[in-house]
């Protein structure tokens, strides 16, 4: 039943704890009494799509948790085979829940993992503006005034004015995402000087 409900013979044995030759043989068994027996697994195959959830993928979920529950963050692609192996896995996720490619079911199984679906590169943005935020912050307080990016007096403001202006950019642009425009607003309400 399992097999023409559409399961492989790698997911037959991983549930039934069994000899994966010894599933081939009972499948090999089973063709001489149905003829179409091979035909209905096939079809039943097709239809849980590419992205079907499969023992092997659930291994590796967790495996990706265990990692984490072990060393307290994702595997790295820059490590160990193994650790890298896993990375790419998890890279792999993301890049078709980005896409959105990945189905629900398999969303729900990542959503322990924590971060699964935020790229590291995107993780580092996101510390680099909570930075800058925190900077601007600094700035504002110590001086009483917005940051400059044409007449500045020091190089930091400059970079602090440069930064500002660009959200200003984005903002008007409506391409700041909105927990960037509530921090701002939270930060200091008269950041942005036009509507």
């Amino acid at each position: 039943m399992m097999f023409t409900a559409g399961l492989t013979a790698r997911e037959i044995a991983d549930r039934c704890k069994q000899n994966i030759a010894t599933v081939h043989l009972h499948l090999k068994n089973r063709e001489k009494y149905d003829p179409d027996f091979f035909a209905k697994h096939t079809a039943a195959l097709e239809a849980r799509g590419p992205y079907r959830i499969t023992t092997k993928w659930r291994r590796r979920v967790k495996e990706a948790q265990d990692f984490y529950a072990m060393h307290g963050r994702l595997p790295r692609s820059t490590s160990k085979p193994a650790e890298r192996s896993l990375a790419e896995w998890v890279a792999e996720q993301r890049r078709l829940f980005e896409r959105n490619e990945l189905p629900q079911a398999k969303i729900v199984l990542l959503e322990p993992l924590p971060n699964w679906n935020v790229s590291a590169r995107a993780r580092e943005r996101e510390m680099q503006w909570k930075k800058k935020l925190a900077l601007f912050i600094a700035f504002v307080d110590a001086e009483q005034r917005m940051p400059r990016y044409r007449s500045y007096a020091t190089e930091e403001e400059h970079a602090l004015g440069v930064w500002l202006h660009n959200q200003h950019q984005r903002r008007t642009e409506n391409r700041l995402e909105l927990w960037k425009l509530e921090a701002l607003n939270e930060a200091n309400p008269g950041w942005c000087s036009r509507g």
